[in-house]
């Protein structure tokens, strides 16, 4: 009788472990959501209002406040990733913050440590994947390493493999101020044209790209998953214009002003390429095409109306900066909500 009863004593205690247990898991947050919470700090909010803007004289700042909330928790996914996005930022645009040449180095190769621990962090996440190739490639030009070289630029083509829409642009633009004859420039410039018939439509005539119809779409509400990377967003209210004022530039660099001039005519059919905050830049660049041909092969020249945008300081800028415009246009915008429904950092998996 003992016996039954110590038992039956044991069943129902199982069975309260397992109730409890099951109400914990009930109550107990996701993965997911416990990411995407994180969107919401103020570290965050401030690394956007800074980004959005194009305030480069800040970015230190930027970094300072990602770094100490990355101290307090280094499983901070979103601390993390954005403080190798924060350092490529300086990187990119660092001539107009005020970065010596001597701080470069350092901020490589925190790039390449940050991105590398946010890819391990989560390698469903292919923006990283790229990002963390080119910040290998650039590690390695430092180091003169042929074997970091190989191992970034595979990794490279590996995003391309995972995510072509995103990542062409992603490792392309770091060649796009390469030796117009060599392998590597002439891949990236592949890379753009290819990108179109991945964003667009599979059809491209590369003498009379006239595209037009595809890119004048306001798909700002829509979940695109993967094309996302085609079209303006919160994120980058400028990605059209800013992908064809690059493109337009390396193939200017070939010497071809007349098709360069149909590509950066490209940008004009973006449905937000009057708030755009380089709409001049890039109209100053058709009507001095031939001009550039030679100019933006010159090394000594500076200014952003005389060198590429990938080397003018505004690289990032030229998509990712919100003018007054754009800024009223997105003041009432739930980017957090955002952020979570279209899940950025692809937490459950890069979706088509």
């Amino acid at each position: 009788m003992k016996k039954s009863i110590l038992v039956l004593a044991c069943i129902i205690l199982a069975g309260t472990v397992s109730i409890l247990s099951c109400r914990k898991n009930k109550t107990e947050k996701s993965a997911f959501d416990k990411l995407y919470e994180r969107v919401n700090d103020p570290q965050n909010h401030y690394f956007w209002e800074q980004f959005h803007a194009g305030n480069i004289e800040n970015v230190k700042t930027v970094i300072s406040k990602l770094e100490q909330q990355y101290q307090e928790d280094s499983t901070n996914l979103i601390a993390t990733a954005h403080l190798g996005f924060a350092r490529f930022w300086l990187l990119s645009e660092g001539m107009r913050g005020g970065i010596s040449p001597e701080e470069i180095p350092g901020h490589v190769a925190d790039a390449r440590r940050f991105f590398e621990k946010a890819y391990q962090m989560n390698p469903n996440d292919k923006r990283v994947l790229g990002f963390l190739a080119d910040a290998e490639m650039a590690h390695a030009g430092i180091l003169q390493s042929q074997e970091l070289q190989q191992q970034g630029y595979t990794r490279g083509l590996e995003s391309i493999n995972a995510w072509p829409e995103f990542n062409k642009f992603t490792i392309g633009i770091s060649f796009a101020g390469a030796p117009v004859q060599s392998p590597l420039f002439q891949q990236a410039l592949e890379w753009q044209w290819t990108t179109l018939e991945d964003c667009y439509t599979a059809s491209v005539d590369r003498s009379n790209p006239a595209i037009q119809e595809f890119i004048n779409r306001d798909l700002s509400g829509h979940n695109l998953g993967r094309k996302r990377a085609c079209y303006n967003s919160w994120i980058a209210p400028h990605n059209i214009e800013g992908y064809f004022l690059n493109m337009g530039d390396m193939i200017v660099r070939t010497g071809d002003a007349a098709t360069a001039k149909k590509i950066y005519a490209l940008a004009k059919a973006s449905p937000n390429y009057d708030s755009w905050a380089f709409k001049e830049v890039l109209e100053k660049r058709i009507q001095q095409a031939e001009r550039n041909t030679t100019v933006f092969l010159d090394q000594t020249q500076q200014g952003i109306d005389n060198v590429i945008i990938a080397s003018s300081g505004y690289n990032c800028s030229s998509c990712h900066k919100m003018s007054a415009a754009d800024q009223d246009r997105f003041k009432n915008y739930n980017w957090v909500n955002y952020f979570k429904t279209r899940d950025i950092y692809s937490v459950n998996g890069l979706k088509n």
